[in-house]
């Protein structure tokens, strides 16, 4: 019996030589080392490279900073949009800065200062190379008279209380009931409350805002308007009228329409509610002088004075005489 190892050396010896692949040999390369004379020039023309590169900078930004030619002087600020603000008022925030270069002019800073301007609603600086700032406002626009009881101001639409410039005209409607105890955003939201009665009412009236003399925003909820040229009140002292907060246009409507009525009842009117739905709130005032009664086409009374009243009682009109034509609202 052939032992098993004589078996498997006989196997490998049969294998054909042709069948195994020739190895090659691998090659090695060697880089040549460069001298050292050579690295050095290259690493120093690097260095001088960097210098070079850095010098110039450095002498750009000397050069914007601290040369003449960047200087900036009072006629490089130039300030468009200005008008109620006043240019020496905006001129003011930049006399830190004449002088020296525009690049070092802080604009957010600035900018923060011409915004506390009362006037300047929003502004807007810019650079311009070499010497100059650019400086564009948007001034605010005053929608109505503000009576203080300290003297009269004017207010705009964001509720910011404004002086008034001196030789400026304004036709504007008078409001009272706020001052500067009473915070920005609720003084806001009154304006743009009784601005939206004002543009109602037009829509009743073309000329309706004319008739306002003066309105009283003190309540967050109503608008109290007081009327002193509406047709219907030809002989009658002006009329305090309750619109409340809400569809200004139809109880403008609903006064025109049955102010007459309410008179005839009344007498004189001193104020009326019109707050309430389905009625009316009238409140009676003293009598009329003769003149005005003579005015309004009464008969002469010549020689004769009122009698003194106590003063009458506000008179609730019902639904069915106080609306009149109208429609009941809230």
């Amino acid at each position: 019996m052939v032992p098993e190892e004589t078996l498997e050396r006989a196997a490998v010896d049969d294998v054909s030589p042709r069948y195994l692949r020739k190895q090659k040999a691998a090659t090695v390369k060697r880089q040549r080392k460069e001298p050292l004379g050579s690295r050095l020039r290259r690493g120093a023309l690097a260095f001088a490279l960097v210098v070079g590169v850095s010098g110039l900078a450095g002498w750009c930004v000397y050069f914007l900073w601290f040369s003449p030619s960047t200087r900036l002087l009072s006629p490089g600020v130039e300030i468009s949009g200005e008008h109620y603000a006043g240019r020496g008022e905006v001129m003011n925030v930049f006399a830190a800065d004449v002088g020296r270069s525009v690049l070092r002019v802080p604009l957010d800073r600035r900018l923060d200062q011409i915004d506390a301007i009362p006037w300047v609603r929003q502004a807007a600086v810019e650079r311009v190379l070499p010497d100059r700032l650019v400086v564009r406002i948007s001034e605010r626009q005053p929608v109505a008279f503000l009576n203080t009881g300290a003297g009269m101001k004017l207010i705009d639409a964001d509720g910011v209380i404004l002086d008034r410039p001196a030789n400026a005209s304004f036709n504007l409607p008078v409001v009272s009931g706020l001052d500067a105890r009473t915070p920005v955003d609720e003084r806001a939201r009154r304006v743009a409350l009784f601005s939206e009665f004002l543009k109602q009412i037009q829509t009743v009236r073309p000329d309706a805002t004319g008739e306002v003399s003066q309105a009283n925003l003190a309540s967050s909820d109503d608008v109290q308007v007081t009327l002193a040229t509406a047709p219907v009140l030809a002989g009658q002292r002006p009329v305090v009228v309750h619109f409340g907060n809400s569809d200004f246009a139809g109880r403008y409507r609903l006064f025109l329409e049955n102010f007459p009525s309410w008179e005839a009842r009344a007498g004189n009117v001193e104020a009326v509610d019109l707050r309430y739905q389905g009625q009316a709130l009238v409140t009676p005032g003293p009598p009329l002088p003769p003149s005005s009664r003579n005015a309004a086409g009464s008969a002469p009374t010549a020689q004769s004075a009122p009698e003194p009243q106590a003063a009458a009682p506000r008179i609730s009109m019902g639904a069915a005489e106080s609306m009149g034509k109208g429609t009941q609202r809230q």
